[in-house]
């Protein structure tokens, strides 16, 4: 039951940060910004959640991990229905940002809650079905979004996020263990780690390529005719459904095989999906690419989580993954703007051929950086 109380948690706090994809062009014609309001409305989410990340460590030796995740998942469903209320753009603007704090926060506590469930042994298997609800977010909030949207009732998606977010709220008050504050929950000790140091760096390539060239195939898709965006929306539950069942399925065999060189072997895999997306071999490869790609990325999420984490103590944990999340959205940020900056000739393409870099260059963080951890308990 804890579990399913942090992949509820997981589930609306992902769901806040994908449906604002198919909501642009409805918000645009509502709120009338110019072309790069949108991009500011992502970023003010992503800035928000970077620090949001950061400050956990500091926050939990206040409250305690349980109380701190309450709290953030309070303010997230006070922000969630504030989207309802918004009548200009700059409240918009703010209200994204607050929720994107909040998220940073709730994420965070609830990834080292869930590690903190099982031993080292077993911590694989129960990250991989937290993630699961994080990945849910995707095949069901996608359609429900659009046809919300279509029907001009896009306010109706927050109101739903945030009844999403007051149940989460329900279980974790009454599911998750208690954990009392701690004076030992600091970040700079971890820095010092050179292997968590690898690990934060590794996630950093990976998430920031993986979720930027994601965002990015929207366009490409629509672009060369492959599939319009209209129909897109079906695709993108399709891989997230995969990317449920990837997550789920795949943390028993990677606490059996070891989480290290599990986390390897998918990296390998993503780096040469990367790389075969990139190359000119025709459309008809593109759908069991990346089935793979989404299968691959979604079973190796949890496992990365519980191979950092048993470098820790438990009293380490919230500080670990609030400094993991503001490395992923560092990532987003740092990759989005060398895509930014790219000249137009290096396409799409390119810009595959990058994040197969990235995937790769995450693989050899690991490879040279990391060794499977000793149980810390």
């Amino acid at each position: 039951m804890a579990v399913l109380a942090l992949a509820m948690s997981g589930f609306v706090l992902n769901l806040n940060a994908n449906v604002m994809g198919a909501l642009l062009p409805i918000l645009n014609s509502d709120f009338e910004f110019e072309e790069h309001g949108g991009a500011m409305l992502l970023a003010a989410a992503g800035a928000g959640s970077a620090i949001g990340a950061l400050l956990v460590a500091d926050a939990e030796r206040w409250l305690g991990r349980r109380n701190l995740l309450a709290a953030s998942l309070a303010i997230f469903v006070l922000t969630s229905a504030a989207h309802v209320l918004v009548d200009s753009y700059v409240a918009l603007l703010v209200v994204r940002a607050m929720s994107g704090f909040s998220s940073g926060v709730a994420y965070a506590a609830a990834s080292a809650a869930a590690a903190d469930l099982a031993p080292y042994e077993r911590r694989a298997a129960v990250m991989g079905k937290f993630n699961a609800g994080l990945f849910l977010a995707i095949p069901v909030g996608m359609p429900v979004t659009v046809l919300l949207s279509s029907l001009g009732f896009w306010q109706m998606t927050f109101a739903l996020q945030a009844a999403f977010g007051a149940l989460a709220l329900a279980l974790s008050l009454t599911q998750v263990p208690s954990l009392s504050p701690t004076q030992h929950g600091r970040r700079l000790p971890l820095l010092r780690n050179p292997s968590v140091c690898a690990v934060l760096f590794a996630t950093m390539l990976h998430v920031g390529s993986f979720f930027t060239v994601i965002q990015l195939a929207t366009t490409w898709l629509d672009r060369e005719g492959i599939v319009e965006k209209s129909d897109q929306v079906w695709v993108w539950v399709g891989l997230g459904a995969l990317s449920v069942v990837g997550s789920a399925l795949f943390g028993r065999l990677a606490d059996r095989v070891g989480k290290r060189r599990f986390v390897l072997v998918t990296s390998g895999v993503l780096a040469c999906c990367f790389f075969v997306l990139s190359r000119r071999w025709g459309v008809d490869y593109l759908l069991p690419v990346a089935c793979l790609l989404a299968l691959a990325a979604a079973a190796r999420t949890g496992p990365q989580q519980a191979l950092v984490s048993g470098m820790v103590p438990s009293d380490q944990l919230g500080a670990l993954m609030g400094l993991r999340g503001f490395c992923m959205q560092c990532g987003v940020f740092v990759f989005a703007f060398a895509v930014s900056c790219a000249p137009d000739s290096m396409g799409f393409r390119g810009i595959l051929l990058l994040g197969a870099a990235c995937q790769a260059g995450s693989y050899l963080a690991i490879r040279l950086g990391v060794r499977e951890p000793r149980p810390t308990r």
